[in-house]
């Protein structure tokens, strides 16, 4: 599979959200909420996106304590970690204060457990610096932010991804495959994969698999058609497994 960037409508929400938030009247409302459904690219858009504009990106962990959040933050940002944590989120807001790159946090729900105190350390940091903080999460991770009204109160936006729609997939077809896929087959990729970006993907490596083993130069629906271009695990696979024994 190819290397490269899609633009989807997402990215297209991710950028209009930017633009919006940063002509804010508050200041200290730079936090901008990031949700969807599982699979359908958040983590890989977001990620990308980080690096191709020079933002800080950092995955949200289970094990996460508040040290842990700005050692990594303060790693990614090529910082010393020595010392107190108020030492250690000094030294990341000074520059952030300079640089004023936003932040961008993936699988943010981590950040809300029994309490907010992790949010209460990204909430500091964009307080005093002015810069955007983007928390991507599930869909309802709105809800558990909404919970605490002083960080709620400085949401300037939630971006609602979607699945991703034909035009999406044909354009992942386009940039990512080295087979060529005719319409018809691209088409029932994205009825297959739900527009799912992670299936989409998948079933992309597959075609290419079956091109690769049969010297398929370009792929059409009668090479493909009654057979699954990708699957997602459920319990029911388990089921059939389990009667065919």
């Amino acid at each position: 599979m190819k290397k490269g960037f899609v633009q989807t409508e997402n990215f297209k929400r991710l950028k209009e959200a930017e633009k919006l938030v940063a002509r804010r009247g508050a200041r200290e409302a730079g936090l901008v909420i990031v949700r969807g459904v599982y699979g359908i690219g958040k983590s890989e858009l977001t990620e990308r996106w980080a690096a191709d504009s020079g933002y800080v990106f950092v995955r949200a962990k289970e094990t996460w304590t508040k040290r842990a959040l700005l050692d990594e933050l303060a790693d990614k940002m090529g910082l010393a970690k020595g010392g107190r944590n108020q030492e250690v989120q000094a030294r990341i807001i000074g520059k952030m204060a300079v640089d004023m790159v936003p932040l961008i946090v993936d699988e943010a729900d981590f950040l809300v457990r029994s309490t907010a105190s992790l949010l209460e350390v990204l909430r500091d940091i964009t307080d005093i610096t002015g810069t955007m903080c983007f928390l991507v999460g599930m869909e309802h991770f709105p809800l558990k932010v909404a919970r605490y009204a002083h960080i709620a109160s400085r949401v300037a936006k939630v971006v609602e991804f979607e699945v991703l729609s034909l035009a999406d997939v044909k354009a992942t077809v386009a940039i990512k495959a080295e087979v060529a896929i005719d319409d018809e087959v691209t088409a029932l990729i994205h009825t297959q994969a739900k527009g799912r970006m992670r299936l989409v993907l998948n079933a992309i490596a597959n075609i290419e698999q079956w091109a690769q083993a049969n010297s398929w130069k370009a792929v059409a629906m009668a090479q493909v058609n009654g057979r699954a271009l990708c699957t997602e695990f459920n319990g029911q696979q388990l089921g059939r497994k389990k009667e065919a024994l």
